[in-house]
């Protein structure tokens, strides 16, 4: 039980850092791709929804390769 515990807590912190390093990517960048209305979003409305980026990673990663392909 604490090995599943301990892969759970790691596994977990693995993908907020991955989330992390994607959100400040594609709050800088990637969200032109998805989503043309954001093109001059000020810094305000990036903070809001940073959480939801670090937290949806995986489809937002996804959203922009389909775009791009």
């Amino acid at each position: 039980m604490e090995k599943a515990t301990g892969f759970l807590l790691i596994f977990g912190v693995i993908y907020l850092v991955l989330g992390l390093a994607f959100a400040i990517y594609f709050l800088a960048k990637g969200i032109n791709a998805i989503d043309e209305g954001a093109h001059q979003s000020p810094v305000s409305f990036k903070l809001i929804i940073a959480p939801g980026v670090i937290v949806f990673w995986v489809i937002l990663l996804r959203k922009i390769m389909k775009q791009n392909s």
